[in-house]
């Protein structure tokens, strides 16, 4: 499967794009965003790869806020994290990645928990601030509220952040996140393979 989303953020200007691939050698996402976050203005693109089960394997990120930079953070089978190539010995117990300011990165930790109704779980993440590109290990607990119609509602509460509310479609792709982003458009992308 292949998909095309675009989110907004509610209260600040910006775009993501990303492009999704769902098959059976895992799930590659492409995305590029802009956004005006604490009053600096960036643009990124990130490539995250995961395995077919939704277990984070690697991201490269570049930002230009005043200049560019970028990073590649990885996992290896083993559970062990590198960040530019140097062992992270403080994201051992990590699973997931979180970017701040791309509502994708909730998808593969929703799939991965697969939560019913009332159900809760919580999660260490590797967080990377866009801003300064920092990577930390973070707690972030989601709790399904509420299934049905092929839409989900999560409660999310991640470290050094305000709760709020996730409704996410049934690829648990972000549709809105409370007073955060929205999403504006979503297609999936067919091939004509008549010759």
């Amino acid at each position: 499967m292949q998909q095309s989303l675009v989110w907004k953020p509610w209260n600040h200007p910006g775009v993501e794009h990303l492009n999704l691939d769902i098959g059976s050698d895992g799930i590659n996402a492409s995305s590029h965003l802009m956004q005006s976050i604490r009053g600096s203005s960036i643009a990124a693109t990130y490539v995250l790869k995961c395995d077919e089960r939704w277990r984070f394997r690697r991201l490269w990120l570049k930002v230009d806020n005043q200049g560019q930079r970028s990073l590649s953070l990885r996992r290896d089978i083993r559970g062990n994290w590198f960040l530019n190539g140097e062992l992270r010995e403080d994201l051992s117990q990590c699973q997931q990645v979180m970017l701040s300011a791309s509502p994708f990165t909730h998808t593969p930790a929703l799939q991965r928990c697969a939560l019913e109704t009332g159900q809760s779980e919580q999660l260490a993440v590797a967080y990377v601030d866009l801003l300064s590109l920092r990577v930390e290990a973070r707690s972030q607990r989601y709790q399904c509220l509420r299934q049905g119609d092929g839409q989900t509602l999560y409660r999310s509460e991640a470290e050094g952040h305000a709760p709020s509310e996730l409704l996410v479609d049934q690829h648990a792709l972000l549709m809105s996140a409370s007073a955060e982003y929205q999403r504006i458009s979503s297609r999936t992308l067919q091939f004509n393979t008549l010759v």
